[in-house]
């Protein structure tokens, strides 16, 4: 059998590596050179003739020292804009990235689909009274998630779509929210409005689902989310927005 050689790499490049280091310390000495020239036969000579009107070699020192401070003014200058720039970039990037996500958010809340699901919700689970039996309200609402119609679809009963559905969206919006997204007060006012009503619901259910389950970690983003937009209408002492059937 034939052994096919394969051609070795060139060695060209360790060549044309020296030659521009060698080119580039020849052109850092030249300018090096020209900027001595220049100060000690152009700037500083110029420099005595207009404070003494004679080379006065004794004021060398005086403006040596003049320079390092302009050549410092200038680097801290330069250093501050560049500071300023890079944080403006990133405030821009920022804000692209906070719009790309309300983007998004908007799009999975104004899904027909979503909307659909939450209206069920509205239209079907009430709110738990503090006083009323966790296990009883449970039972009845469970009854009415899981009773299945004509309409269902994939196997489910709407009710049960409804709720995993919504539980979903809010889920990923609430892991947006912790890793993501800084919600601020106009954010808020957008999305607190349909999240808090639909959580008011949800909130005990999912607690229950979670001691029946003997799991913390059932739909704990969708609770973060459902629990800040509460707590924020709450402490903007805005009211709890009631669902009114007919309505859009």
């Amino acid at each position: 059998m034939e052994a096919t050689l394969k051609p070795e790499r060139s060695n060209n490049n360790n060549p044309n590596i020296l030659r521009k280091l060698f080119l580039f310390g020849l052109g850092s000495f030249a300018i090096v050179l020209g900027g001595f020239f220049a100060i000690v036969y152009w700037w500083y000579p110029g420099f005595t003739q207009s404070v003494s009107e004679a080379n006065n070699w004794n004021l060398l020192e005086g403006f040596t020292s003049a320079i390092s401070l302009a050549l410092l003014a200038g680097g801290i200058t330069f250093a501050f804009a560049e500071y300023v720039d890079k944080e403006n970039a990133k405030q821009d990037e920022k804000n692209k990235l906070s719009y790309e996500i309300y983007k998004a958010i908007f799009d999975k809340l104004t899904d027909p689909e979503q909307e659909a699901a939450r209206r069920w919700i509205l239209s079907n689970i009430n709110i738990k009274r503090d006083e009323e039996d966790i296990e009883h309200w449970y039972k009845q609402t469970q009854a009415k998630i899981m009773k299945k119609g004509k309409g269902d679809k994939d196997g489910l009963p709407e009710g049960q779509r409804a709720v995993k559905m919504t539980l979903n969206c809010f889920d990923y919006i609430g892991f947006i929210a912790v890793h993501y997204w800084e919600i601020e007060d106009d954010s808020l006012d957008w999305i607190s409005s349909p999240i808090a009503k639909v959580w008011r619901r949800l909130d005990p259910y999912v607690g229950h689902v979670r001691t029946l389950r003997k799991t913390n970690e059932y739909y704990t983003s969708a609770e973060y989310v459902g629990d800040l937009c509460v707590n924020w209408r709450q402490r903007k002492g805005l009211p709890d927005e009631e669902y009114t059937k007919g309505t859009p």
